[in-house]
C-alpha cells in the first residue's frame, strides 16, 4: 500500500513541475455533506477535498472524511474519520472517471478499527456558475469483501454527491 502512495506522489510531483501556470490557477476545492435525522437517530457527514489539475484531462487531490452518528435508543455516539487520495480523468467537460484510496478509522463502540476502501466509478458535473458546480459519483469499492467487516459501508456501491469550486 505504501508503495502505491509513493508512486502516486512521485507522479504528482512530475506533472506539477511540468506545468507553466501558477499553482493556484489549477487548484479546485469542494466536498460533500450528509444529514439524516429522525426522532431517535441523528447522523452527519462532511467530506471536504482539494484537487489539482495535472493536465487538461487528469487531476488528483486529497480529502478528509468525518462521520458522526447518534442513536438515542441505544445511547450511542460514534465518530468515524479518515482521509483519501483521489484521481480523476475527464471524458467530457461533464463526465469523468474517478478512483480513490480511502482510509477510515471506524468506532465499533468497544474498539476502533481502520479500513481501506478503493472506490472507482464514474461522475457527472453540473455547472451552476462560472466557478461552481454540483457533482455526483457512482462508485464500486474494489476492496469490499462480503465475508469481512467493511467499516462504515454496508455495500460495495457508494454514491457520492457534493459541490465543487473550480472543477
Amino acid at each position: 500500500m505504501k508503495l502505491w502512495i509513493c508512486i502516486l506522489m512521485i507522479a504528482l510531483s512530475c506533472f506539477a513541475s511540468a506545468q507553466s501556470e501558477g499553482i493556484f490557477d489549477k487548484m479546485y476545492f469542494g466536498g460533500g455533506f450528509g444529514l439524516d435525522f429522525n426522532q431517535n437517530v441523528f447522523s452527519f457527514s462532511l467530506t471536504p477535498y482539494a484537487g489539482y489539475k495535472l493536465t487538461e484531462l487528469w487531476s488528483a487531490g486529497l480529502g478528509i472524511n468525518y462521520q458522526f452518528w447518534r442513536d438515542k435508543i441505544l445511547d450511542l455516539k460514534i465518530n468515524n474519520y479518515g482521509g483519501n487520495v483521489f484521481a480523476r480523468y475527464s471524458i467530457t467537460t461533464q463526465i469523468f472517471f474517478s478512483a480513490k484510496l480511502e482510509y477510515l478509522s471506524v468506532d465499533f463502540i468497544s474498539k476502533r478499527e481502520g479500513f481501506y476502501n478503493l472506490p472507482v466509478g464514474i461522475g457527472y458535473v453540473v455547472p451552476i456558475s462560472k466557478i461552481a458546480s454540483l457533482y455526483m459519483i457512482g462508485q464500486y469499492d474494489l476492496l469490499y469483501d462480503v465475508t469481512e467487516t467493511n467499516g462504515a459501508y454496508s455495500s460495495p456501491w457508494i454514491l457520492e454527491a457534493g459541490f465543487g469550486f473550480g472543477f
